[in-house]
């Protein structure tokens, strides 16, 4: 079980690394490959973004106790909804039409339609012994 947004302690170490991987994959990503990718000039502005959280990441981490928080609070909810969104559509665009093409072959594979038995158990199949090759 995970713990709850409002109990979490956050350690110096973990607020630095997100400093410096806010400020320096933040700005290399959306300040270098995206544009590249497209054709169009670096912008100046996750630079603007990335820079103060790399200072405050090196030189102060506590500062970033709050965007962190606020950060994890939305990871934890996009999580959620891509989990149950996936779990969901796996579950509607997979199971669902296994279990109609099993019903209208008529393929029982735990043998449920067979209550004219006395017992719910299988009796095992009688398999000769070889003691000639026992080991």
């Amino acid at each position: 079980m995970t713990r709850p947004m409002s109990n979490l302690s956050v350690s110096k170490k973990q607020l630095r690394e997100f400093g410096v991987l806010l400020g320096v994959v933040f700005p290399v990503v959306f300040g270098w490959i995206i544009p590249g990718l497209k054709g169009h000039e670096a912008p100046i502005w996750p630079f603007v973004i990335g820079l103060p959280c790399l200072l405050l990441g090196l030189l102060s981490p506590r500062a970033l106790a709050l965007p962190y928080q606020g950060w994890m609070r939305l990871g934890h909810a996009l999580g959620w909804v891509n989990s149950h969104l996936i779990l969901g559509a796996v579950f509607l665009l997979v199971l669902q039409p296994i279990a109609a093409v099993m019903r209208l072959t008529g393929y029982d594979p735990l043998r449920r339609k067979q209550s004219g038995l006395a017992s719910y158990r299988e009796k095992p199949k009688e398999q000769p012994i070889d003691l000639t090759r026992i080991f």
